[in-house]
């Protein structure tokens, strides 16, 4: 009698645990990427429709959010031909506000990337001296700017600094293009050399930084167009390839199914996003006719 009444309470008991012990799949997540003219921020879905997320800014370069959806975007801009970097938030509401700024004599702030604590590091390009070194300024939630590390440069190199990721451990990476080196940063800012020029071929400079969910860094290497390279390193170190044949890859990033999306930076209609669903593969085109995209970053799970 018991059996039949609750049956009769609950007649879809079954259903529910049905879908509560279904499988987990991944949430879909659309995907940012700057493109430097026009300045604008794109939003893609899964599916690939485009929108314009924010326009009218100068010169974006990094992406990234943090925990709770805020997107945060490196800009320079350029006054009087004098460079000033600056981090722009966009909160949950899309409102736009400047977040904090690096001050004049820094330029290309390229790698943008976010802490577990709400805090937003960017990758500039120090102007100040002829060896052209990288700074990464942390901003505290509250706005405050810290010296969080440096990356050394070569004299008269004119080199720049474009990545700039974290891995599940809260170490953090950057690039430096010349001397072709990948720099590993604690979180106490004790820096360390991840990989040396010896990874890199002659011409392959390393750029964009993504971290796949098995904690392995992938790093585009650039300015040998129609030969550049996706490269793959172990946690250890260990090196190998990804992918070879592309023209000027910048950005990279993974969704939750684990696929790699990667930017293509070159002037319109030859801009464009490349997806690759394994390494080795063949990419298929996610995103065609941009003007010079730059850096990708995936947005919360919707």
């Amino acid at each position: 009698m018991k059996t039949k009444i609750l049956r009769n309470i609950f007649p879809s008991l079954g259903a529910v645990l049905a879908t509560a012990l279904a499988p987990i799949t991944a949430h879909a997540q659309n995907l940012y990427v700057t493109v430097l003219s026009p300045g604008e921020i794109l939003e893609y879905t899964p599916s690939g429709v485009q929108s314009t997320f924010a326009t009218g800014l100068e010169a974006p370069r990094g992406l990234a959010f943090d925990s709770i959806g805020n997107l945060f975007a490196a800009e320079a801009e350029f006054p009087d031909h004098i460079e000033i970097g600056r981090v722009l938030k966009f909160n949950l509401s899309n409102h736009v506000s400047t977040f904090g700024t690096v001050g004049r004599g820094f330029f290309f702030l390229e790698g943008l990337a976010t802490d577990i604590a709400g805090n937003a590091y960017v990758l500039a390009t120090d102007q100040h001296t002829d060896t052209f070194p990288g700074t990464i300024f942390k901003f505290t939630p509250s706005g405050e700017r810290i010296v969080f590390g440096s990356v050394p440069g070569v004299p008269n190199s004119q080199s720049a600094n474009f990545g700039l990721a974290f891995d599940s451990a809260g170490n953090l990476y950057a690039t430096a293009t010349w001397p072709q080196t990948i720099y590993k940063f604690a979180p106490n800012g004790t820096r360390t050399v991840f990989v040396g020029p010896s990874a890199f071929a002659t011409g392959a400079y390393p750029l964009g930084l993504a971290f796949d969910s098995a904690g392995n860094l992938f790093v585009s290497t650039g300015f040998n167009a129609g030969n550049d390279t996706i490269l793959k390193f172990t946690p250890s170190g260990v090196e190998s390839t990804c992918a070879t044949g592309l023209t000027n890859p910048r950005g990279l990033a993974f969704d939750s199914s684990g696929n790699l999306f990667v930017a293509e930076s070159n002037p319109a209609p030859d801009g464009g996003i490349l997806k690759f669903s394994t390494c080795g593969g063949m990419p298929t085109a996610f995103a065609t006719g941009l003007n010079r995209p730059q850096l990708l970053t995936f947005g919360p799970p919707r």
